[in-house]
């Protein structure tokens, strides 16, 4: 086994050392469209979790992959984000079918049993620059490699994402469905942009105000921009001009870039989810994104950017997970929140073990 697990790891590594080298010796020209180098190597077997899913040709069923590290603070979302899949699987208008979670940490956890997983390799140490999201696009590439994937498409998530009702198939063929996000913006950033989508390849609004989560899209899609979203996520780190232009979001921009690259246009669904505390009404919508901080008076008033009186933030729990029953908000704080607030209240009350 540690021969087996050497030799992949070898794999992994000259598999990136020559991704880097392409985006070296191609700046100046068009990205490959293709992982090159060497495949993962079959001699190496990650352990995989998959629900058995039945058949049925009626639906369009998609697979939940989230991908994540194996810190707590990953974890706990996964559980909670995965808990609430379930309640949701199989409800009515529904195609969602298997999940996997993608844990880019190269080794085993303790909740293998509890969530289905696949593990993946991270970038070679240094690789990522301190930017630990440049592993999901790889993690992304090494599952659509070696997992077996029933499903025709695919649901990328993420671990703050708690799934409100059962989300049907939103994707079209030959496109994919998406959120918009207000903070991409390609047409700003245009002369930066052009260095990965040059003219050649259309005018700038080629490229969605999109990430790749959530995303819904077709498998085989998925499996011919993930190598793209791969190298230009690495081409974009490694340019400084493009690096402080998109910070946090530079891997969103790759992934949005590479869609386009790859002629995959995206319908934007702003129903798609809300992120609280900016979207106070949960209404129609499939997903709760809790990625900002929510900070409350105790008269309801909201104190963005100021520790409230009463708050949920998820990096309040960055090393331990929060605990059961959780202080509800005070009256007049938006539905959102109180909505997220009880959904993780009830995750936690039914998953066993919890903060174990």
């Amino acid at each position: 086994m540690g021969c087996r697990n050497t030799f992949y790891t070898l794999i992994v590594t000259f598999s990136v050392a020559l991704i880097t080298y392409n985006i070296l010796i191609s700046a100046n020209s068009p990205l490959k469209q293709e992982l090159p180098g060497p495949s993962i190597s079959s001699n190496s077997d990650p352990l995989i979790k998959m629900m058995p899913q039945g058949s049925n040709s009626k639906k369009r069923l998609f697979h939940t992959a989230v991908t994540a590290s194996d810190s707590v603070y990953n974890t706990w979302q996964c559980r909670v984000m995965y808990y609430w899949f379930q309640q949701h699987k199989n409800g009515p208008n529904s195609d969602m079918g298997g999940f996997t979670r993608i844990l880019h940490s190269g080794k085993p956890d303790k909740y293998m049993d509890e969530i289905p997983t696949f593990i993946a390799q991270p970038l070679p140490a240094g690789t990522d620059k301190g930017y630990i999201v440049l592993n999901r696009p790889w993690a992304f590439v090494q599952w659509l490699q070696k997992a077996y994937i029933k499903e025709d498409y695919i649901l990328m998530a993420e671990p703050d994402h708690i799934i409100v009702k059962p989300i049907p198939n939103l994707s079209k063929p030959g496109r994919g469905a998406a959120f918009p996000f207000f903070y991409i913006e390609p047409k700003k950033y245009e002369s930066i942009l052009r260095k990965y989508f040059p003219e050649n390849k259309g005018p700038i609004t080629k490229i969605d105000p999109i990430g790749n989560s959530p995303v819904i899209i077709a498998k085989d899609s998925l499996e011919k921009i993930a190598p793209t979203w791969m190298n230009v996520s690495l081409a974009m780190k490694k340019d400084l001009e493009t690096d402080k232009a998109f910070g946090w979001v530079l891997e969103m921009y790759a992934y949005a870039v590479s869609s386009a690259l790859h002629g995959v246009g995206n319908i934007l669904h702003k129903d798609f989810m809300i992120q609280p505390p900016w979207d106070t009404e949960v209404g129609d919508k499939f997903i709760i994104h809790f990625t900002y901080g929510c900070d409350y008076d105790l008269k309801g008033k909201l104190t963005y950017g100021k520790i409230g009186e009463w708050r949920f933030d998820k990096r309040s729990f960055t090393n331990e997970a929060p605990p059961r029953n959780l202080p509800l908000p005070p009256p007049g704080v938006p539905q959102s929140v109180v909505t997220l607030v009880k959904m993780v209240n009830e995750a936690t009350s039914n998953i066993p073990n919890w903060g174990s």
